[in-house]
């Protein structure tokens, strides 16, 4: 399948301010008058929404490899019926995580490892082709900073069961992002979360406008 838009994955750590920062971002795209869309991870679709609910409800108990394949099969089924549709029709697609929150999370998070990648390529291969986001804006925050953002209740997202696992998991996550970062340098853009919400927008403008500036067919296709 030929590629015509451009998907931009929105990751960081929980607290790091992407919700606050897609609802400027949709706003921002708006005003210019671009066509996209706008979606999340686990979620997007009725099937994906349904799991996110089993993965993310605070009464739910399970070990991290059946969270990896849940997350990977709400992932393939949103990429499918949602994802792969939009780009092809020359859309923006700006997505709330991808592949990078769980090669972070159950990767190092749950230290799955190598496992979750194989499973992730798998979930993400369709007509013989893996589709990566274009580009991954990654808004660093160190772990302490985005759970005392969430444990204060400065917006109105809710606690889930990721959020109160122990600082230690908080700590391998953010430490798996940094690696990642590296590894993938060439999809990561970072920006730096613990700036105010505007200075952290005016950041995430700048990447817009160049990316923006960018014909589709220029875009960089990341398998």
């Amino acid at each position: 399948m030929k590629q015509n838009g451009l998907f931009i994955a929105i990751e960081g750590m929980d607290g790091s301010g992407k919700t606050s920062q897609l609802e400027r971002i949709k706003q921002y795209l708006t005003e210019k008058k671009v066509s996209f869309l706008s979606t999340r991870e686990p979620g997007g679709i009725p099937v994906s929404e349904q799991i996110r609910n089993v993965i993310l409800n605070v009464d739910n108990h399970m070990s991290g490899l059946t969270e990896c394949l849940l997350y990977a099969s709400a992932r393939r089924e949103h990429l499918i019926q949602k994802v792969i549709p939009a780009v092809q029709s020359g859309q923006l697609v700006i997505c709330d995580r991808y592949v990078m929150s769980s090669l972070a999370y159950q990767g190092y998070g749950r230290e799955l490892g190598q496992a979750v990648l194989d499973i992730n390529r798998l979930a993400i291969q369709v007509d013989q082709r893996e589709y990566w986001a274009d580009v991954n804006i990654y808004i660093n925050v160190r772990p302490e900073v985005g759970l005392e953002r969430i444990m204060a209740k400065t917006s109105d997202r809710e606690i889930n069961r990721l959020d109160l696992e122990a600082i230690d998991f908080h700590h391998r996550v953010y430490e798996g992002y940094t690696k990642l970062s590296t590894q993938y340098a060439e999809q990561f853009i970072i920006i730096n979360g613990e700036q105010s919400e505007e200075e952290v927008f005016e950041e995430i403008r700048h990447v817009l406008e160049k990316l923006l500036a960018v014909q589709p067919e220029q875009a960089s296709e990341l398998e």
